[in-house]
């Protein structure tokens, strides 16, 4: 019987290697402990195994990948190999990447030492990443050191494997020789990511021995998030991430970049460029589709609360609310200036009511219902505009003259709005809803995050260049 070489696998002789040859067990542990402290601030780490197809494999939650899912992949050696030793590992990171793309963000050889004449492999490619959030206005500049260490490495190794090394293969250097100094490098590590840790450095010692035996005991087996912090929970008498029902979701826009310890949603492409706003179908593909893969993730992984950062505009806002709506059970704190807007927060049934006015439409537009919202602006004017309407009677209007001054008002908001959108749904019966809204971007959050049991959503963003409004992300 004859089966298809499909790359590595567990039952090969590479993915048996670990099992089969003892030698340096420790040394991969020992680097995966070194690691995990900065693997533990991400909620997306998902876990590690120690010895599946390659050494170590962390696993990570990443809604924009092509399975939702990423792997570090890290290659440990104990001793110095020699450039044909090195080249024999890059090609197995190349192997992998052919027979599963886009499976690893990153594929890492670990070893204490570099030959003399090959130092420069991980000094420079260390040099040229620290300095990379410096250089980060100025694209050519960093472009320049990414460009010449490219050309550096297709010249040792050849056009193929320089370009797979460059785009894809980090070598760190770990001169960790024995267990105290791989215990000193995890409490280095543990300390850095965990600044406000008062723990003993008894208990910090006890806590790399248990996870080293922890490591030992499961090898082959996964070890998740959720183990690993209960069992350094038990030793430090501390939980080092206390509130794991809350999952924290940092958006990239074009006004700034990436972090470290949330899950991150890329919203880069739909800031608002001079180009305008992307196509509905980029929307849906690019921002709804990892933004409800995210939501999906998030209830299976048993959070029910979701701490925003990062910066979006109102289209982005409102799909944020929306995929992490009330109706699927979570609440969402929204950052503002002075602080945040919780969305569980319950305005008293016998407080003052809000300014608001409303103007309820006498018919559709087509079969649409048109809603225009504004906090502070009328966006009457410029949706009679888009639509060549002749009168505000065919818009269903709600605005408030007023700055909302905390989330209470916000929540009364909701209902208020939600409550006329409803009406004008069951008596007119529309097919769609076109909705434009102006006002704070954290507001957008809150009426998405309620926005549910209403018929499909067109979103519309204001571009000031044209001084219409354009549709964004349909909302169904």
């Amino acid at each position: 019987m004859t089966t298809t070489n499909k790359g590595p696998t567990l039952t090969d002789a590479k993915g048996m290697g670990g099992i089969i040859a003892q030698d340096g067990f420790d040394y991969q542990v020992w680097d995966a402990l070194i690691r995990l402290p900065a693997w533990l601030r991400n909620p997306g780490f998902e876990g590690f195994i120690v010895e599946g197809i390659e050494d170590v494999e962390a696993r990570f939650f990443a809604p924009h990948a092509p399975r939702g899912h990423l792997l570090d992949r890290f290659q440990s050696k104990s001793g110095v190999l020699d450039r044909a030793g090195l080249i024999e590992v890059f090609k197995s990171f190349q192997t992998f990447e052919i027979a599963h793309p886009a499976a690893a963000r990153a594929q890492t050889l670990v070893t204490p030492a570099l030959p003399p004449k090959l130092t420069w492999l991980a000094r420079d490619s260390e040099r040229v990443c620290r300095a990379r959030p410096f250089y980060a206005p100025f694209a050519d500049i960093h472009a320049a050191s990414d460009e010449k260490l490219r050309a550096d490495l297709v010249d040792e190794f050849g056009a193929d494997l320089g370009d797979f090394l460059a785009d894809a293969i980090e070598v760190s250097r770990r001169p960790v020789s024995d267990r105290g100094t791989a215990e000193a490098a995890f409490l280095t590590a543990l300390q850095k990511q965990f600044p406000n840790l008062d723990i003993s450095t008894r208990k910090l010692s006890a806590a790399f021995a248990a996870l080293n035996d922890l490591a030992a005991q499961a090898r082959g087996s996964m070890l998740t998030r959720a183990h690993l912090l209960d069992t350094l929970r038990d030793v430090l008498s501390d939980d080092l991430v206390p509130h794991r029902h809350i999952l924290a979701v940092h958006v990239r826009s074009d006004r700034n970049g990436a972090v470290a310890d949330a899950i991150e949603i890329d919203a880069s492409g739909f800031s608002g460029s001079p180009a305008g706003y992307p196509e509905t179908a980029r929307w849906r593909d690019e921002l709804l589709n990892p933004l409800i893969v995210a939501a999906t993730w998030a209830r299976q992984h048993g959070f029910t609360r979701v701490a925003l950062s990062g910066s979006y505009r109102l289209s982005t806002a409102f799909s944020l609310g929306w995929a992490f709506r009330s109706a699927i059970g979570f609440d969402i704190d929204i950052p503002i200036r002075s602080g945040s807007w919780a969305t569980d927060a319950h305005p008293a049934p016998s407080g003052a009511a809000l300014p608001w006015s409303i103007e309820q439409p006498n018919a559709l537009v087509g079969d649409c219902l048109v809603v225009g919202v504004g906090i502070l602006r009328d966006p009457a004017p410029d949706i009679l505009k888009k639509w060549t309407i002749a009168n505000r009677g065919w818009l269903l209007l709600a605005t408030l003259p007023q700055a909302l001054a905390n989330d209470v008002d916000v929540q009364a908001s909701i209902r208020t709005i939600k409550a006329a959108i409803s009406e004008a749904v069951a008596r007119l019966r529309p097919v769609k809803i076109d909705l434009c809204y102006v006002g704070p971007a954290a507001f957008a959050v809150a009426l998405g995050h309620r926005w549910n049991a209403l018929p499909p959503t067109q979103l519309h963003e204001f571009v000031a260049a044209d001084g219409s409004y354009n549709p964004t992300a349909l909302i169904q």
